[in-house]
């Protein structure tokens, strides 16, 4: 397969800011026991940390006229929101126990659109893509970013997961191609990168020279992570304590977000960038950042209320 051309261009500082695209949840986490009930989803999670970074930051989403409230939170901190017409918002149930999560969707909301995108697409430097399932983000949205002059950062997460009677089940979409073509760096964690491999039987580094991706970011929990670089070796990372476990919840897209803050708006090596993303997120888990994402149960009437 012949390696993709990709227009290449100057994100110095990401002046112009980042659109991250994506469900914004409603997510019932259960860990170990408790219940906590929070608006979330990469647009969350990864916006938030884009914005109290200074970046200025849209979220492009679909939410239902019932839970439109959700949004708010995101506006408070200066997000701009676009939303698109669904008769649903996409719901999670995500239950820790152990370090094992087992993930259940109630309900989803209709994918994001190519128009939707185009306001906000026009004036970033990162476009942001966090599908949450494979039917998240519609496919040409992927199809029509593979020659865009912005940044495009990918997490995999929704790509390689089918829904099988409201449960979350591994499986690499149709649609993947198309989106590794269109990003210059990934995120995925250590299971999600192993189902990627089984599925090209190739190399990491073989698949990242066919898509011209220039880093893929890989996070294992607790177990810290390694990031691929095109043309240097892997970097290996530490995870740094996060005791006590509050809620893991978005700490990948916490992670991913200050990552590529570090990167490639402060142009900090490899190692700095993700020795500050593994501090920011541990943070996170020991619930002391985005700490106030907590949602009233009127908020979330619903099919998993």
């Amino acid at each position: 397969m012949p390696t993709p051309v990709r227009a290449q261009a100057d994100h110095a500082a990401l002046r112009r800011g980042v659109a991250v695209v994506g469900s914004t949840t409603i997510d019932r986490n259960v860990i170990d026991g408790v219940t906590h009930l929070k608006i979330g989803g990469v647009t969350t999670y990864a916006g938030l940390t884009y914005r109290r970074h200074g970046l200025p930051t849209w979220v492009v989403t679909n939410v239902a006229p019932s839970d439109a409230s959700i949004l708010h939170r995101l506006a408070l901190e200066g997000i701009r929101v676009s939303t698109g017409p669904t008769e649903h918002t996409t719901r999670f149930v995500n239950r820790v126990q152990a370090g094992r999560r087992d993930q259940e969707v109630p309900s989803m909301a209709a994918p994001v659109g190519l128009t939707q995108l185009t306001a906000a697409s026009d004036r970033v430097d990162l476009i942001h893509l966090g599908p949450l399932h494979p039917a998240d983000i519609d496919a040409q949205v992927f199809v029509r970013l593979g020659d865009s002059r912005s940044l495009i950062a990918l997490d995999v997460q929704g790509l390689l997961r089918k829904t099988s009677v409201g449960r979350i089940e591994p499986a690499v979409s149709k649609h993947l191609p198309a989106a590794l073509t269109a990003a210059g760096i990934v995120k995925s964690d250590a299971d999600e990168l192993r189902l990627i491999l089984s599925a090209f039987e190739s190399r990491v580094e073989d698949i990242m020279g066919r898509y011209a991706i220039d880093e893929w970011v890989v996070t294992s929990g607790f177990h810290g992570g390694c990031v691929f670089s095109r043309g240097q070796a892997p970097y290996r990372y530490s995870a740094e304590p996060s005791p006590p476990v509050v809620d893991p919840t978005g700490a990948g897209d916490v992670f991913f977000a200050a990552y590529t803050v570090a990167r490639f708006r402060e142009r900090q090596p490899v190692a700095a960038a993700a020795r500050y993303a593994a501090t920011l997120a541990a943070e996170h888990v020991a619930g002391r950042y985005l700490a106030d994402l907590r949602i009233a149960p009127s908020s979330a009437a619903g099919p998993d209320a």
